[in-house]
């Protein structure tokens, strides 16, 4: 089989994948739960879906500029998936930086006629497509469900691109009388985009098919005790052990009040409220039956919780609060397993409380786990 065969075969592939995960994306995706990161998600999918039809198109016809245009705008889809993680971080996306490097890397590529200036625009654009992938890296470490398995395969293969783009670069300009020849670097990136199209459907659909981290809130008190103690007893029927409950509360709530007066307290515990609902991933339960203490009902491995709990005690005392109050804010979280509490609410609440509680009196900005 030929490198021209191999190529052929590689863009079917790439076409045909970019086209069932378009699809799942969208129907799985974004019309099961529409939002701003699922809608950039999507459209990511569907340019790289049209990019790799384009290009097989060109290798069909034997037209080698469009088969270039193909190529580059499908070097666009990276930015778009970053994009997609801004979004759900709730900062500003960005969406046109990935239209425009689609754009400009189609038209360098149809525009370059010599064989050695296309080759090293071949690989710095690839590295510019590697770029984002970095900073979608960037963009997962910031989630707080960053941990979860299925976020893993983007996570693993966006550091791999990031890798492969570096080392097509560093090969081209170590060898400059052999820059043109991309015959080698085709076949390996072709092999690269069709493992990154497979590792961003599996993650993508998993984050499309939760809300954001912090768009849920803390539900009034009766509803999250019906709903956290049904799913609490249905757990312990099926003695699933990653189960827990935490209670979070702002530390010094009583001089915090005080200090800060009536109407910045609401202020300051609707803040505090909103960075343990972007801290924790929406399937959770969130209540509040007093305002700064938030109750949580969530499935986690031990390991997951952890970091979670550690990043959110981080969070809240960088809170900017300096308008409301001069007290830094910090808070204190008690944690028990569901187990150890037989998969009781009412018991867990009490104790997770107490946990808080003692976590309180050892000066705050701190978590107290109950042992099984």
């Amino acid at each position: 089989m030929t490198p021209a065969d191999v190529l052929s075969n590689l863009g079917l592939a790439q076409a045909t994948v970019a086209t069932l995960g378009t699809v799942m994306i969208i129907g799985l995706g974004f019309l099961h739960r529409p939002s701003r990161s699922a809608l950039l998600w999507s459209l990511a999918f569907v340019l790289a879906m049209a990019s790799t039809w384009v290009s097989v198109t060109g290798a069909i016809l034997e037209n080698e500029m469009v088969r270039r245009a193909g190529l580059g705008l499908m070097l666009g889809a990276p930015a778009l998936i970053w994009s997609g993680f801004r979004a759900r971080r709730g900062v500003r996306a960005l969406p046109w930086l990935g239209a425009v490097q689609a754009v400009v890397t189609a038209t360098a590529f149809v525009a370059t006629v010599d064989p050695n200036a296309y080759g090293l625009t071949f690989r710095i654009a690839f590295v510019g497509a590697a770029v984002f992938a970095g900073l979608t890296v960037g963009e997962l470490r910031r989630a707080a469900d960053r941990l979860e398995r299925l976020a893993l395969p983007l996570t693993i293969v966006s550091a791999a691109f990031v890798a492969l783009g570096a080392a097509v670069l560093v090969s081209g300009l170590a060898a400059p009388a052999a820059i043109g020849d991309l015959a080698l670097p085709r076949i390996i990136n072709g092999l690269a985009m069709l493992v990154f199209l497979v590792c961003a459907t599996v993650s993508l659909l998993y984050f499309t098919s939760v809300s954001p981290s912090g768009t849920h809130s803390a539900s009034n008190w009766p509803h999250f005790v019906v709903t956290a103690g049904d799913r609490l007893r249905r757990a312990g029927r099926a003695r699933e052990q990653s189960w827990a409950v935490l209670t979070i509360r702002l530390d010094d709530p009583t001089q915090l009040r005080s200090a800060a007066g009536e109407s910045n307290w609401l202020r300051l515990v609707a803040a505090f409220e909103a960075v343990v609902a972007d801290a924790f991933p929406a399937e959770c339960d969130l209540g509040r039956e007093v305002r700064g203490r938030v109750v949580l009902v969530l499935s986690r491995p031990d390991s997951v919780l952890r970091e979670t709990v550690r990043t959110l005690l981080r969070r809240i005392t960088e809170l900017d609060v300096s308008a409301l109050v001069d007290i830094q804010l910090s808070a204190s979280v008690g944690w028990v397993p569901a187990e150890a509490g037989d998969f009781d609410l009412p018991v867990l609440i009490a104790a997770a409380d107490a946990a808080a509680a003692e976590a309180s009196r050892q000066g705050g900005d701190r978590w107290e786990r109950v042992r099984v």
